[in-house]
């Protein structure tokens, strides 16, 4: 694997519809649209309908495969090091109770998409409205996409790529990586955690139950080494280039001062493997005290990228913001 500075962006959409007729989703909302999603975009995209994905001539170069059943691209050594690569997208959808839309009203829901897989938005976009005809939610409600925009790292409208008909291609990106991503010198003190749905950490074979920040860390720095890896903005893969050990020790000596965490276990059924599945992480804030000069940066990426295990269904989001803040 080639050591060079790798480009690892992100785009931040948000999907606006507007329900045709009523829709009715469940508290966690991830796994009901991302699978929706899925099924939209392959039946946009695929040739060979009636083919498994894993036999298929065409799975390298396809882009639900791409999506949602990321291949490993080759035999190298790195390769060979995981059973599949990560998903190069996340949904970014709170946890915020059941939702019921009658006809008319708008909602919306956002996405985070990675790396390469950013030329891929219109396919995204003509995945949406297929996702309107198909339908969400019990009773399948459709639904009309109305606006898809980006957002930036604050939260706010970008760019309008998609209304009335009209698509146009992002401009604009968030750049993922330390050396460019313009977060203000962050020095020692007190940061607040808010994890905003489960995070799902595993040391050792084993569900970490407790905020444990060196894990957390590690846990990010790998997601972040396999997203360069798989899709960074390059014709070979790259690392991420930053001292491993150096901010492995940095993380070592960040303290828990605060926590007000709480395992949630939470269940979605799995077509695919036709059984249910818990997913269990933890929810709630956590105060950590420690240096953050080198450590808030990749901190900052993972707000986008999220951490642990199950981010393409959106779990392991969460924000952070100096702990002194309003107090």
């Amino acid at each position: 694997m080639k050591e060079t500075s790798p480009t690892l962006d992100c785009l931040r959409l948000r999907f606006e519809i507007q329900a045709r007729k009523p829709i009715e989703l469940p508290s966690y909302k991830g796994s009901t649209l991302r699978g929706v999603l899925g099924m939209a975009l392959k039946h946009s995209c695929c040739a060979a309908r009636h083919r498994p994905c894993d036999s298929c001539l065409l799975r390298f170069s396809c882009l639900y495969v791409y999506f949602f059943e990321t291949p490993l691209m080759g035999e190298s050594p790195q390769d060979l090091r995981y059973r599949n690569a990560p998903h190069p997208f996340v949904l970014q959808i709170l946890m915020d109770g059941p939702l019921r839309l009658e006809a008319g009203q708008l909602w919306s829901f956002d996405m985070t998409v990675i790396g390469r897989a950013i030329q891929w938005t219109p396919y995204l976009v003509m995945a949406a409205h297929r996702m309107g005809d198909i339908g969400i939610g019990k009773g399948r409600g459709t639904f009309d996409l109305r606006r898809v925009l980006s957002l930036n790292a604050h939260g706010h409208t970008w760019e309008e790529l998609y209304s009335d008909g009209t698509l146009r291609l992002p401009k604009k990106k968030i750049a993922l990586l330390p050396s460019s991503n313009g977060e203000p010198a962050w020095k020692h003190g007190r940061m607040r955690f808010r994890f905003l749905t489960p995070l799902r950490l595993v040391a050792q074979g084993e569900p970490v139950r407790r905020p444990d920040f060196p894990t957390l860390m590690a846990t990010l720095l790998r997601r972040l080494e396999n997203l360069c890896q798989f899709h960074a903005d390059s014709n070979e893969p790259i690392g991420l280039n930053v001292p491993f050990s150096e901010l492995l020790e940095k993380a070592r000596w960040v303290q828990v001062v605060e926590d007000n965490t709480r395992w949630f276990d939470w269940e979605r059924y799995s077509h695919r493997q036709g059984r249910k599945m818990r997913l269990g992480g933890l929810v709630g804030e956590v105060v950590y005290e420690g240096d953050w000069k080198t450590l808030a940066p990749l901190v900052s990426a993972g707000r986008w990228i999220h951490v642990g295990k199950g981010t393409s269904f959106g779990l392991g989001r969460y924000e952070f913001q100096n702990a002194l803040k309003g107090e």
